[in-house]
């Protein structure tokens, strides 16, 4: 059935390193899984025929864990994916083993899917597979984790892995769209089996592969950018050179920004026919960094039925039918914050909430740059709020760390009483946050997030923002529906806001 369904419709194969599609899953790190997932999940409504492609990581270090001290501990999911919603993908009722040829050895690679409607399926490889090398089994233990190598490997996986995974499949997608660069090893395999045609050259079908697809810039933050060594790139590809009797500079000349350095990104770029960014804000600075090509801005959205509380779709609600109903949110979400963290707080007090991946970028510390100040806000007898703070850490960040360490500290000394660190957030706390909160809020440092859709979440609940602008919410009137902060004084455009227009709202 599905080699009948992909083969009649025009499809799309869509690739991202990393998918929040369920709660347990660890197979995302923060806002592009999410906005992955969402993409699926519209696409599914949407009777949109679009298989999607990640690697299926057993979530090594994913659940975060904070000690009686304040300390930040990272454990083991306890996901099992062969006891879960997730099926093994089979051919004639037997599982498919995909083989990855490389000099030394055979890699095999196994395929999971989730099909989330008749035209939409969900595929994740993985490589914990018996007989597999220790290093190829140990890359699924984490996403993003591990040396240098491994990172290759896993694009490997997923770019080449993918694309042999449609072909056992024999879907034959119209586009390939990449989700950031890390799948752009997918062309290798497209081209080396569009080279079947013997009356085509290698250039001809690599510009062939190069007009089907599609690529997305999510960030221009380095982090998100990853270079190598040309030398490094040119050992992994040189067996897939020699595989189609190419010289391995072929396969890896798009990527490089200099002699000696491979850039994943720049190789996406010029590897694909369409580039896109993902707010009118960010286009333009892509432009700027990369202009030689024709960049287009497409906004991410959200999936509303997602993060839109039930509760809140009926058009026929009254004013004191949704303030009613908000209060209700109010409660749960107080009442999901003591279930995590044993500290609660009188829901009636005015809710700030910032919550996201921690990142330097996003300046999670910063509004405490006056903490005295900031108590004495918090804690005003007739106007009294409490703030709440989620985010997980990234393995692959040094400082994320010190900086969950240093907000808890403040959390349970000057702030004791009025703010709290909510440990694991995951797709479950984000729904009680952007339904629960009165107020969410906002803080990078300008022009870095190139969208950003968790305020898109909290307003569809009534909740408002309170952002520095940047990403989406430069194309916001927010004259009445929210608050801009200034980005060059965060904290005293805060403490002056609420003083003057939040607390007394």
């Amino acid at each position: 059935r599905i080699k009948y369904f992909f083969n009649f419709f025009e499809n799309i194969a869509y690739f991202c390193a990393e998918f929040a599609i369920d709660n347990e899953l660890p197979t995302y790190s923060g806002g592009l899984g999410i906005l992955a997932g969402d993409v699926m999940h519209e696409a599914a409504q949407e009777h949109y025929p679009m298989v999607g492609i990640g690697i299926l990581y057993k979530g090594k270090e994913f659940m975060q864990h904070i000690t009686g001290v304040g300390r930040e501990e990272q454990r083991d999911s306890e996901f099992d994916h062969d006891t879960s919603f997730l099926r093994p993908t089979t051919i004639d009722g037997k599982p498919l083993i995909l083989s990855l040829s490389l000099e030394a050895s055979v890699i095999k690679i196994k395929s999971y899917h989730i099909r989330l409607s008749g035209t939409t399926i969900l595929f994740f490889l993985s490589t914990d597979v018996d007989g597999n090398p220790p290093e190829w089994i140990s890359d699924m233990d984490a996403l993003y984790k591990g040396d240098v190598n491994s990172q290759i490997r896993q694009q490997i996986i997923l770019g080449v892995g993918g694309i042999k995974l449609l072909k056992a499949l024999n879907i034959t997608p119209s586009f390939y769209h990449i989700n950031e660069g890390r799948p752009a090893f997918c062309i290798w395999e497209i081209v080396k089996n569009e080279m079947k045609d013997k009356e085509k050259s290698f250039e001809d079908n690599w510009k062939k592969a190069n007009k089907k697809i599609v690529y997305t810039n999510h960030t221009l933050v380095a982090a998100g950018n990853p270079t190598y060594s040309v030398e490094l790139v040119e050992r992994w590809a040189t067996p897939f050179a020699k595989e189609m009797k190419v010289d391995t500079n072929l396969l890896i000349k798009d990527g490089l920004v200099d002699p000696g350095t491979f850039s994943i990104s720049q190789f996406a770029l010029n590897i694909s026919g369409k580039q896109s960014a993902v707010s009118k804000v960010h286009e333009r600075y892509a432009k700027k960094q990369y202009p030689d090509y024709k960049w287009v801005a497409i906004t991410n959205g959200i999936y509303m039925p997602r993060w839109q509380d039930s509760d809140f779709r009926d058009p026929s609600l009254t004013e004191s039918h949704i303030w009613n109903m908000h209060m209700a949110k109010k409660r749960e979400l107080m009442e999901s914050v003591v279930k995590r963290t044993g500290f609660g707080y009188n829901p009636e007090r005015l809710v700030i909430t910032w919550a996201r991946r921690l990142a330097e970028y996003k300046q999670p510390k910063i509004i405490f740059k006056d903490i005295e100040r900031l108590k004495q806000i918090l804690s005003k007898p007739d106007r009294p709020i409490q703030l709440l703070f989620a985010g997980n850490t990234h393995s692959g960040d040094p400082n994320a760390k010190s900086i969950v360490e240093d907000i808890i500290n403040i959390f349970s000394t000057e702030l004791s009483g009025h703010a709290i660190f909510v440990p694991n957030y995951n797709i479950s706390l984000a729904n009680h946050f952007v339904s629960g909160s009165d107020v969410w809020l906002n803080t990078p440092k300008g022009n870095l997030e190139a969208c950003g859709t968790s305020g898109m979440k909290a307003i569809s609940n009534g909740v408002l923002n309170c952002t520095v602008q940047d990403g989406w919410t430069y194309e916001v009137d927010w004259e009445g529906i929210g608050w801009i902060l200034n980005p060059d004084n965060v904290a005293e455009s805060l403490y002056g806001l609420i003083e003057n227009e939040i607390a007394p709202l």
